[in-house]
């Protein structure tokens, strides 16, 4: 390897501020409750039914096995223990990511058919997080590597770029009327909220909605490496999504989604503000925090 693939490798793999993890932990831990307390609900009629079975791809574990009532309220608590062990960080907090990833892949294995796009997201995050240093407390004062970070950024470069362009490119309602956002909100499974309905009448809101998330899909994957155009770019993000939970029922799927911006924003502006705050809320004394990667 030459000198200089060295160098790349060293800076595309050098310490990064942590602290962002450490906020990241918990919003992951509160989106996950918020996907997994309803599936109490479908226990007996969807996680351990035996008279509807389907199997579908490579999710074809109930050809062989079938949950019971008992296994998959067993399940469910066991993935909620998880959940308890990754609010409490430390030790205790990828161990418990792993149990209710583990737990709740075998229940949604019932639910083949009907597997969410937050669920399969939820796969991709979780990578991430198991390397990332979530298992470190006092992550603030901590410079770790930014492998889970890197993850996190293909995913949602993906996950947002391909969305946005194909917007863009295969469905020009998007640009023209806003028709197709007003559809989304009328849909029976994910729209009919009261303020969706009304929203979807409105044309005077719906064409900028449109046009703002298309250019903010579509930009992401480039401007989001930008250290200036970076906070902005997440903001109009999170306005993006907390607009979707507005006007529609999309499950924990925003919350997933802002859970993980702490981590996205450059690690250098969460740092700075990070200890800005700290500074005011000492009175204007320094921050004893850590200042170097070392």
């Amino acid at each position: 390897m030459s000198t200089q693939d060295k160098s790349l490798s060293d800076r595309l793999f050098a310490p990064q501020w942590a602290g962002g993890w450490q906020l990241s932990r918990i919003l992951l831990a509160l989106a996950a409750l918020a996907g997994h307390l309803p599936r109490a609900w479908g226990i007996g009629d969807v996680y351990g039914v035996q008279d509807l079975i389907f199997t579908m791809g490579p999710m074809t574990l109930n050809n062989h096995v079938q949950w019971s009532e008992g296994t998959a309220w067993g399940l469910w608590t066991a993935g909620l223990l998880g959940l308890f062990g990754l609010v409490w960080g430390g030790r205790a907090a990828k161990p418990g990511l792993l149990l209710w990833f583990g737990t709740t892949v075998l229940l949604l294995v019932n639910e083949t058919l009907n597997v969410k796009a937050y669920d399969r997201l939820f796969m991709w995050v979780t990578l991430a997080f198991l390397l990332s240093p979530i298992g470190e407390r006092k992550l603030t004062r901590k410079w770790r590597s930014p492998a889970g970070r890197w993850v996190l950024l293909v995913v949602f470069m993906a996950l947002y770029g391909s969305t946005g362009w194909l917007k863009a490119i295969k469905e020009p309602t998007w640009w023209t009327n806003g028709d197709v956002l007003a559809y989304h909100m009328l849909h029976h499974y994910f729209g009919m909220k009261t303020i969706g309905v009304w929203a979807s009448t409105q044309k005077w809101l719906l064409l900028p909605l449109c046009w703002g998330t298309v250019i903010f899909e579509a930009a992401f994957p480039v401007l989001v490496w930008f250290r200036r155009v970076n906070p902005w770019l997440l903001l109009v993000g999170a306005l993006m999504h907390l607009g979707i939970r507005l006007f529609m029922n999309v499950g924990p799927f925003s919350y997933l989604a802002l859970a993980v911006y702490p981590v996205l924003l450059h690690p250098e502006v969460a740092r700075e503000w990070w200890e800005r705050w700290q500074r005011r809320s000492a009175g204007g004394v320094p921050s004893s925090g850590r200042t170097s990667p070392t």
